[in-house]
């Protein structure tokens, strides 16, 4: 089963955590998610504050999400966690691994770069036009081949499906994303502090934070794990499903 922050049936048995990207929920994290289950890890998949079927109102900032998050495991005595983040995500799971490192026992960031920069012109269209910012994140956020098809799970329309799915967030919770990415500093600083086993999973061919872009990222971490998806865009959970999990199962030891 998936769990979300109003669940009240968690156990603290030092679960891997599931964070999001932008204008995203916890499905896309099914895969490995169900995978991690039947191999009896305890799972929690998150629909951050404004996402999903959390009724929360979203917020604006990394470190005010990150808390959020705090608050829940607190309420929940989960004392030790790892976190699995993609492109948002990403940067709310270093923030955690790095203000309570004790707390964290490995950090896979997916799609990720710092600093995670976004255009004004797409900013400004969240803000203005919600319709044309997910247009534009959705076809910068896959590879060329994605975008033409070629779905390895039959029957999935992946750029569609990602557009559905933003397209069910809220008024200006696309717009708060973007901000609370483009926002975020002290990255380097923080990744210095993370005491967890790190790995990043980075696509070949990723348009929105390109692997050159995560270089010194990797370098401020100690010993970090990079493994890199040939062919794949920014959507990696959706492009390349099957070597993000065996990525994953690396990491958590199936």
């Amino acid at each position: 089963m998936f769990y979300h922050p109003s669940s009240k049936k968690i156990k603290n048995t030092n679960p891997i955590i599931f964070v999001h990207g932008t204008g995203m929920d916890h499905t896309v994290w099914t895969l490995p998610v169900r995978h991690f289950l039947r191999k009896k890890k305890d799972v929690l998949a998150i629909d951050l504050p404004g996402h999903g079927n959390n009724k929360d109102k979203a917020l604006s900032s990394i470190p005010n999400i990150a808390d959020y998050i705090f608050t829940f495991l607190d309420k929940n005595s989960i004392s030790n966690f790892s976190i699995v983040g993609h492109s948002m995500g990403s940067l709310i799971g270093l923030e955690m691994a790095s203000k309570q490192p004790e707390r964290v026992n490995a950090l896979s960031m997916i799609g990720t770069a710092f600093p995670m920069q976004v255009n004004d012109a797409l900013l400004d269209s969240a803000k203005n036009n919600s319709q044309i910012a997910i247009d534009i994140l959705t076809f910068m956020g896959y590879s060329y081949s994605s975008r033409i098809g070629g779905n390895k799970n039959p029957g999935i329309w992946m750029t569609e499906s990602t557009k559905r799915l933003m397209q069910k967030s809220g008024k200006g919770v696309i717009y708060k994303d973007l901000k609370a990415c483009a926002d975020f500093n002290d990255g380097l600083d923080k990744a210095r502090r993370v005491q967890a086993n790190v790995q990043l999973i980075l696509g070949s061919n990723d348009y929105l934070t390109p692997k050159f872009k995560a270089k010194d990222l990797i370098q401020a971490f100690k010993n970090p794990v990079v493994e890199e998806i040939k062919g794949s865009g920014h959507s990696l959970m959706m492009e390349e499903p099957n070597k993000v999990l065996e990525y994953l199962k690396k990491l958590f030891k199936d």
